[in-house]
C-alpha cells in the first residue's frame, strides 16, 4: 500500500532521477508538474471545495485526506487498462499495465471532497502521484453522486499521444501482463484485485474488470507460470 510520506517532495524527485537515469526521460520535473497543478487551478475558484475522481487505486488506497467520499458516476468516460508501468507494477522486459480513463461509455467510482483549506495540499499530492510520467490529462468533469447531487470532479484521463499509452491492446494480451508483472510496487494482478474488490465493495460492477479478474485467474492456474506471450499486432512496451 502506498503510504503519505512516500509522496514527499523528496521521494517523488528521487523517483524521477531514477527513471530518468533508466532512460525514461518522459518523466516530469518539479516544475513541470507544479505547471500543470497551476494550470488546473485555474479552473478553480479559491475558496470553494475541489473533488477528486477515483476509480482505481485512488478508491482503495486514497493517501490524501478529504472531507467526504461519495459513490458516484461520470458520463463519457471508461476505466481501460492502456498504458505501460516498466517501473512500479512491471519490469521493461515484462512491463505492467495501469489505469487510466479513455473516451466512451460510462464509469463509477468514488468522489472526494477536498475542503477548502485542504485543496492545495492535496492536490499537489495527487498531482505527485498521478503526474509522474505524463500520461495522464488532467479534466474537470461532471459527476453524479449517489446521493443526487451533481458536482465537478478533477480526474485523469488518458494522453494517448504519450508513448506508455497501449490502448488497442486485446484483452488476452492485457491479462497476460497484468497476471505476470511484477515491480518494485508490487505486482500488477494486486492493483486489478484491490480495484475489483473495492468496486464490489461499494455496488460497481463493471464487466470489463470482471472479465480481466477471471481471464488472470485461468492464466495464473495452480502453479503462476507463464505461459508462451501472445502475440497482438504492434502492440510495444514502454519506450
Amino acid at each position: 500500500m502506498l503510504k503519505r510520506e512516500e509522496l514527499s517532495h523528496e521521494r517523488i524527485e528521487q523517483i524521477v532521477r531514477d527513471a530518468h537515469q533508466a532512460g525514461y526521460d518522459f518523466f516530469l520535473t518539479a516544475e513541470q508538474r507544479e505547471a500543470s497543478l497551476k494550470e488546473a487551478l485555474a479552473r478553480y475558484a479559491p475558496g470553494d471545495d475541489a473533488w477528486v475522481f477515483a476509480y482505481g487505486s485512488l478508491m482503495w488506497n486514497p493517501v490524501i485526506e478529504y472531507a467526504e467520499a461519495s459513490p458516484c458516476l461520470v458520463e463519457g468516460v471508461r476505466r481501460s487498462f492502456c498504458f505501460w508501468t516498466p517501473m512500479g507494477r512491471g519490469t521493461p522486459e515484462l512491463p505492467g499495465l495501469m489505469l487510466a480513463l479513455e473516451e466512451g461509455g460510462r464509469c463509477e467510482g468514488i468522489a472526494y471532497r477536498l475542503a477548502p483549506h485542504q485543496v492545495r495540499s492535496e492536490l499537489a499530492i495527487v498531482w505527485n502521484r498521478e503526474m509522474l510520467s505524463g500520461v495522464y490529462k488532467p479534466r474537470w468533469i461532471p459527476a453524479r453522486l449517489r446521493d443526487g447531487r451533481t458536482v465537478t470532479v478533477v480526474t485523469f484521463e488518458v494522453d494517448t499521444s504519450h508513448c506508455q499509452y497501449c490502448g488497442d491492446l486485446s484483452m488476452e494480451r492485457a491479462a497476460h501482463h497484468i497476471a505476470f508483472a511484477e515491480g518494485r510496487r508490487g505486482a500488477c494482478r494486486d492493483y486489478l484485485i484491490n480495484t475489483a474488490v473495492h468496486a464490489r465493495a461499494l455496488g460497481i460492477h463493471d464487466p470489463y474488470i470482471e472479465e480481466l479478474m477471471e481471464r488472470v485467474a485461468r492464466l495464473r492456474g495452480d502453479d503462476a507460470k507463464p505461459p508462451a506471450l501472445p502475440t497482438d499486432g504492434d502492440a510495444k512496451a514502454a519506450e
